[in-house]
């Protein structure tokens, strides 16, 4: 995303230019508008202005960008260029026109602008990132003049009358100052890894939790280690000596770390620009659901969800016996058992151990000799936790009672010792994913050798193996990427099950 950074003598005439109309903004503050609804849930936070002869224009809001920017087709309507000027985003440097800025409204509020000029460029990228026609940025040039209070939980984004207002229900107060000495975008003097002292860009054009720099982002992912029972998990934020699960942060070699818009929205946020405060009420513990990522919802199992959500290993045992006393079906039960049985972590034996009595082993029942995925952490028979989506359950389209979470590029590798016939089961994508998933391939080697090859799979595609594992050692389960980018791939090994000798042989004699 475009983000004006320090564009030379124009911006230091915005710096110098006068503000004495505000005195009289609070009489003339835009009404209360209502989010789109995926703002902070995966989405930037959009609103709808309009130009004075009525085009709309729906614009991200963004406290990361010092400038509003609209979209090179409006050219024609904003006059004659006042020159041209230098932007970057992420270290990527860029020069665009200037234009003389048109008088924006909200509402039937006209907006305060500092400066006379805006910035062009092309919104192909934004309007694709947002599957939305999007027709620029509204940038600190117009949100400096405002308190502005983002309320996530009741969908609306409010500008307030900060003389008037009870800042005593606004929640906590973080004084915001500027970035440094060049750049005076909003920050405060925090990270989401509890650091204090690295100032923190307040970025509502940054749809994820946000970024750290590279020392920082290595020390907290060194967190990112089980606890002792071996729980598969992400590390947690620290903001404000609160913790944070489930945040999710990347790195970013720039000169500060970030906090990002689906972060603020577990809160009422409140930003008052003009004294420099901004105001968090906490609402929510971990992230916002996105309501582009479906699941399937078990009713039966809904108490059992919650309490593997919440590691609460009692609760678990408490919901299993309800679910086995019920009128539970045998699938609901099943799956019931190998949630309980997670939170237990008792120790797995490999299948090379297993008594020669037992005739079918699913994979998620034993200890694999090697497990790595390419985000999160290793799982079976459920999906770890993780704040992209609630549920634990194995879900592609259907629920699973067993299996592996397998995100791309992900490799398992069990110990058979010879002593198994077959390997059966299917494989596909987390049903949340399906619509956004670049593409995956499942492989299976036997002793090195690669003795199965999906095709590409997207969607709600699954995929059937059945394979001769007579005499094999050593058995590789992989996922790989199907093209350069990997985002969404939430591979699943669904039932993958060994067995002493063909299931058809099996289901003959029984």
């Amino acid at each position: 995303m475009l983000k004006p950074g320090a564009m030379g003598a124009f911006l230091s005439l915005l710096v110098l230019c006068s503000r004495a109309a505000e005195d009289s903004i609070g009489s003339q503050l835009p009404a209360e508008v209502s989010m789109n609804e995926l703002a902070g849930r995966g989405g930037w936070l959009i609103v709808t202005l309009r130009l004075e002869s009525g085009q709309e224009l729906p614009l991200v809001v963004d406290t990361g960008a010092s400038g509003t920017m609209l979209d090179k087709s409006l050219e024609s309507k904003l006059g004659k260029p006042l020159g041209r000027a230098m932007s970057q985003a992420w270290g990527v440097k860029k020069t665009n026109n200037i234009y003389p800025a048109p008088k924006l409204y909200l509402g039937g509020a006209p907006l305060m602008m500092t400066g006379p000029g805006i910035v062009t460029d092309d919104c192909k990228k934004l309007s694709s990132g947002a599957g939305r026609p999007i027709m620029g940025i509204l940038g600190m040039d117009v949100l400096e003049h405002y308190c502005i209070q983002l309320d996530f939980a009741a969908g609306k984004m409010r500008f307030l009358d900060d003389q008037r207002a009870d800042h005593q229900k606004w929640g906590r107060a973080f004084p915001i100052m500027a970035l440094n000495a060049k750049d005076a975008r909003p920050s405060v003097g925090e990270n989401l890894f509890g650091a204090q002292g690295p100032h923190s860009l307040i970025d509502s054009g940054f749809d994820s939790d946000g970024w750290l720099m590279p020392q920082f982002f290595e020390q907290w992912t060194n967190q990112a280690v089980p606890p002792a029972k071996g729980e598969a998990r992400s590390p947690a934020g620290m903001f404000g000596g609160e913790t944070y699960p489930f945040v999710s942060l990347r790195e970013q070699k720039v000169e500060s770390d970030g906090i990002g818009l689906r972060f603020l929205a577990r809160h009422l946020v409140t930003l008052d620009f003009p004294k420099g405060a901004m105001y968090l009420q906490r609402q929510s513990i971990g992230p916002l659901p996105d309501p582009r990522l479906k699941t399937t919802r078990m009713a039966a199992l809904e108490r059992m969800s919650k309490a593997v959500i919440q590691e609460d290993v009692a609760a678990a045992r408490k919901a299993l016996a309800r679910i086995e006393q019920s009128g539970a079906t045998e699938l609901e039960q099943t799956v019931a058992r190998h949630l309980e049985a997670a939170l237990e972590n008792e120790p797995k034996p490999a299948p090379a151990d297993v008594p020669p009595e037992v005739a079918k082993l699913p994979l998620g029942e034993v200890r694999p000799e090697l497990a790595e995925v390419g985000w999160l952490r290793p799982a079976a028979n459920r999906i770890p936790l993780n704040g992209e989506i609630e549920s634990p359950l194995l879900d592609s389209g259907k629920i699973y009672a067993t299996g592996l979470f397998a995100h791309a590029p992900s490799r398992y590798v069990f110990d058979l010792g010879r002593k198994w016939k077959t390997l059966g089961g299917e494989a596909g994508l987390h049903t949340a994913f399906q619509p956004y998933a670049r593409g995956i391939v499942f492989v299976i080697k036997t002793d090195g050798k690669e003795v199965f090859r999906s095709s590409v799979i997207r969607g709600s595609k699954l995929v059937r193996y059945d394979i001769d594992v007579t005499g094999v050692k050593t058995l590789e389960l992989l996922v790989d990427k199907a093209y350069d980018q990997n985002g969404g791939n939430w591979g699943l090994w669904l039932d993958p099950t060994l067995f002493r000798e063909s299931p058809k042989n099996m289901d003959a004699r029984q």
